[in-house]
């Protein structure tokens, strides 16, 4: 059993609860945008009125967020484990990334309009950045 000097600080866990939702979430989006029924899907927005110009373009941008999505989730997932473990220049990689994934998911949100549900990855992935850097888990990176 570890000492209370060797114990990893709950807030060190709870970050990296949060980076690994947040991943899971954001493949979660990967898979649904990756696999929706374009046929469906272009059918129902030729009924709205759109050119195929746009269909296209909007069936393009759904398969890039979902790609993009994807990929960052991968990362944020790897790279919960070496900031659990203790090692500070993760941490320091873990909340770029996160930080600049939340300014992404916040353009898709509010200047494409497109999935506000995104808005809840970004909040989890802040919460994540706020918690790893709580006093209480300064000591668990000292040695770094």
């Amino acid at each position: 059993m570890n000492s209370d000097k060797d114990a990893r600080p709950r807030v060190v866990t709870a970050a990296y609860l949060l980076w690994l939702i947040a991943a899971v979430l954001l493949v979660f989006v990967a898979l649904i945008t990756l696999t929706v029924p374009v046929d469906q899907l272009r059918t129902s927005l030729a009924d709205e009125g759109n050119t195929p110009a746009q269909i296209d373009s909007y069936l393009g941008t759904i398969r890039l967020l979902g790609a993009g999505c994807g990929l960052l989730g991968i990362v944020l997932g790897f790279l919960a484990g070496p900031v659990r473990a203790g090692h500070a220049r993760m941490r320091a990689v873990s909340v770029l990334l996160s930080s600049v994934t939340v300014l992404l998911l916040l353009v898709v949100v509010f200047v494409f309009g497109l999935f506000s549900e995104l808005l809840a990855v970004a909040l989890v992935l802040i919460a994540a950045c706020v918690v790893i850097y709580r006093p209480s888990a300064t000591p668990w990176f000292a040695h770094d």
